[in-house]
């Protein structure tokens, strides 16, 4: 009997485990526009609100590859458009990231004056299970987007060349499928969502 109820009790933590993990979401940053130089400056700003990002969930950024890329920069780097000096950069699409960490987290397009346009993210992240999250606006006019520069016509795509100051950037024989640490917002790979998952249930058989 004694066996049973052990056995029971293993099947309902391991599904327990499984359960968060199936909750968790992959957003495909700007839908059918994917991730571009839009045309409205606020085009993510209104993408992002009314969704919930929670730790355990996956950014998929799809881009014209050369043309675009997606950086992890602070705050200050995403109110101001400055590409200098990113926490990461990633240029070979498509780039995924895995959310691990509760709290804002920010993204720019680094390509030519790609942000200033409006190719910039701002999200918070949820803990996995809660409500709420999506948008986190940045100061400044137009849901925080910066002005685009005097006499230009912001528009789709637009062929430039990879930017190369600052940060680093995906080795160009290197896969889309990235991970990248942001700075004290770190996005993880999804391999350590399968490994804790791995641990949850060797704790548990432990235990018996």
């Amino acid at each position: 009997m004694a066996g049973v109820f052990k056995t029971v009790t293993f099947l309902v933590l391991a599904f327990a485990a499984v359960a968060v993990f199936a909750e968790t979401e992959d957003h495909d940053v700007g839908g059918d526009t994917e991730w571009t130089r839009p045309m409205d400056l606020d085009f993510y700003t209104t993408w992002a609100a009314g969704k919930t990002f929670k730790v355990g969930d996956e950014l998929e950024f799809n881009f014209a590859p050369e043309r675009h890329d997606v950086a992890v920069v602070t705050k200050d780097a995403y109110d101001n458009c400055d590409k200098e000096k990113p926490t990461s950069v990633m240029t070979v699409p498509p780039v995924k990231i895995r959310l691990n960490t509760t709290g804002p987290q920010y993204f720019i397009c680094t390509v030519s004056d790609h942000c200033r346009f409006g190719q910039k993210l701002s999200i918070n992240v949820v803990a996995a299970g809660a409500t709420g999250g999506g948008v986190t606006p940045a100061p400044g006019a137009r849901g925080g987007a910066s002005p685009a520069p005097a006499g230009a016509t912001p528009g789709a795509g637009g062929a430039t060349t990879p930017p190369t100051a600052g940060g680093t950037t995906t080795p160009s024989g290197s896969s889309g499928t990235t991970t990248t640490p942001a700075a004290g917002n770190a996005a993880a790979s999804s391999l350590g969502g399968a490994t804790f998952l791995v641990a949850f249930v060797s704790a548990v058989v432990a235990l018996f």
